[in-house]
């Protein structure tokens, strides 16, 4: 049973991380942006959004990520409203369709297998979400707290991105950041 439970949380993660990838490339599509499409990131293709490094820590940590969807606001109507809804929608999208999902798992709760897939993925989607809200490049919080910082203080941002990105992997990995995420992902699940 524990390597069944195994190969299904990774299908979630999968699915996760795919339909988070495919929400911002659809949603940057759809205001006018030609850049997911040329890079054929509007797919829902898992091999398109697979990144390796991102998809063994969400297996071993609860959380992780895809590969970035590439996107380009010089289309958007409006630049900064379009970033915030390109990168804030697949947050709230996915959350609360992990929430829905759980829901769902209640009416399954007898029938093992299905309640556990069920959970999985809800919890992937919720994961996936909750952990995009940091406002580390290139998660999606980064793009969106780019929006509302004055240009010398979002290339002072900038210049610490390398050492935040290591600093936010480095806390997933000894298990602190997880257990906070944890708190926010339980209230939601």
């Amino acid at each position: 049973m524990k390597i069944l439970s195994f190969l299904m949380n990774i299908i979630a993660i999968i699915i996760a991380v795919t339909l988070f990838e495919y929400l911002k490339a659809l949603i940057s599509t759809l205001q006018g942006d030609n850049k997911p499409r040329a890079q054929k990131k509007l797919t829902l293709n898992p091999i398109a959004h697979f990144e390796p490094v991102g998809f063994i820590i969400f297996i071993f940590t609860g959380y992780g990520w895809g590969d970035p969807v590439p996107t380009s606001n010089v289309n958007y109507k409006d630049k900064k409203g379009g970033t915030v809804i390109t990168y804030g929608l697949p947050i709230v999208i996915c959350i609360a369709l992990g929430v829905l999902i759980r829901l769902i798992s209640a009416f399954f709760s007898d029938s093992g297998i299905i309640y556990i897939f069920l959970y999985q993925t809800a919890k992937c989607l919720v994961s996936i979400g909750i952990f995009n809200i940091i406002p580390i490049y290139p998660l999606s919080g980064s793009w969106i707290l780019k929006c509302f910082l004055k240009p010398n203080s979002a290339i002072k941002f900038a210049q610490n991105e390398k050492l935040l990105q290591v600093l936010v992997v480095f806390l997933l990995l000894i298990g602190l950041l997880g257990r906070v995420l944890d708190i926010f992902v339980n209230i939601l699940i």
